[in-house]
């Protein structure tokens, strides 16, 4: 249910944190006509873009998807929404995706790849101080779960807004064409159903992970509160505003869905074993806390001097790995080789149709010296197929990317 995703729900606060500040004055300088009820909805979308790239993790999603944001061209997709984008809404949904690749890049590197080693001695022994999400998936998410629910329990988080605001909204049509211009592909074949998709997750982030978090908190308060005896009375750069929560929310109040809580229940009751074993409550310790806290402000603050250069046509994002925050080589990291793999086997699929030039430079060079063997040893049969299909994308003379369209609204 979770994935490499910096914490869930605090994607969404950082959104709320520069919403005021940087993200409104942005959208109204470029959209002056914009009402409340407009920019009410813009922040709809800005919620979606910041968490669109780890849909591919709900139920119904497709992890491919997730991993190619992750792993693959990571700051040009970013850079292609924001180009694309034209209107209000997709241009809102753009700079949510920014805060996703900010918070992904600190929050994993300075935060969660640091404290995970701390809280887990036999992860420390086997890997050293930093341990990725490739190195141990659980404990990664694990520990972003807990991240999110102290935050909910200590209200440092907008979670009046959270159990009330109607979700997040997808812009897809900029979303399609982004994701095209980057990787050769479209969203209709990777996502059987894509609308379906974008139901779930908007139903988790307005009731489930809310009343999961609400549940983690209830049962480890005790523990928590030895541990920091401030656990109530913390305050946060990044609370939202009761202000700003009555202006655009209305005051009106909602518990999550009964499906919900009646999930968050089964949750609490059921051994944490499978997939639920991602979902039990670790508490990161007073200095994981801590450090949680040092690296939100160091997110923000990163968010709004991008947000700022892309407004005065100075944003440059490198192509690194989300998971570490580091470029990316072939060997460096073998989910992002396993990605970049499955991209080209795709892309020879449709005879390398869709492959700009930009796109087959990328990926020559992320293969240039690669040794497929490490790759493929567990499935030598499987090297040969893959040689092949670079070979032919290297033979492969790409037509100009303008002669390359996709035709807008194809996702059903």
């Amino acid at each position: 249910m979770t994935g490499q995703c910096f914490s869930i729900l605090a994607h969404e606060a950082i959104v709320d944190a520069e919403w005021d500040i940087t993200l409104k004055p942005l959208l109204l300088k470029k959209y002056p006509g914009a009402t409340l009820d407009d920019l009410i909805k813009a922040h709809s979308y800005t919620y979606g873009g910041s968490l669109v790239a780890d849909i591919g993790y709900m139920p119904g999603g497709d992890a491919y998807f997730t991993d190619l944001l992750h792993y693959v061209r990571s700051g040009d997709f970013i850079i292609n929404l924001l180009n694309e984008a034209n209107s209000l809404n997709e241009y809102a949904f753009a700079l949510g995706a920014l805060s996703h690749y900010m918070a992904d890049k600190y929050g994993h590197s300075m935060a969660t790849n640091v404290t995970v080693p701390e809280l887990y001695p036999k992860l420390k022994q086997k890997f050293g101080n930093v341990v990725t999400y490739e190195n141990d998936h659980t404990s990664h998410s694990r520990m972003e779960f807990a991240y999110d629910a102290v935050q909910v329990g200590r209200s440092n988080y907008a979670s009046v807004a959270y159990h009330d605001f109607i979700g997040f909204n997808i812009a897809t049509p900029v979303l399609e064409k982004a994701f095209f211009k980057t990787y050769g592909q479209q969203l209709n074949v990777i996502f059987k159903n894509f609308d379906a998709s974008i139901s779930m997750m908007r139903w988790g982030v307005k009731n489930l992970f809310p009343a999961l978090t609400k549940k983690a908190w209830r049962a480890k308060r005790r523990e928590i509160r030895q541990a920091n005896g401030n656990a109530k009375v913390r305050s946060f750069k990044y609370k939202m505003s009761r202000r700003m929560y009555n202006k655009e929310f209305s005051g009106k109040r909602n518990k999550p869905d009964f499906k919900a809580r009646a999930l968050a229940f089964l949750v609490k009751v059921m051994p944490k074993i499978g997939p639920l074993k991602n979902l039990k409550f670790v508490y990161p310790g007073v200095e994981g806390e801590k450090r949680f806290t040092q690296v939100f402000d160091t997110i923000i603050q990163k968010y709004a001097i991008a947000s700022r250069q892309w407004d005065a046509q100075t944003l440059t994002l490198n192509d690194i790995n989300l998971d570490t925050g580091e470029p990316l080589g072939y060997g460096d990291y073998h989910l992002a080789d396993n990605t970049y793999c499955k991209l080209v086997l795709n892309l020879q699929k449709e005879g390398f149709a869709c492959l700009t030039p930009v796109l087959k430079e990328h990926l020559v060079k992320y293969f240039d010296g690669a040794l497929l063997h490490e790759t493929y040893k567990e499935n030598p049969e499987d090297e040969a197929e893959m040689q092949l299909a670079l070979q032919q994308m290297r033979n492969y003379k790409p037509l100009p990317a303008k002669d390359i369209s996709v035709t807008a609204s194809t996702v059903k």
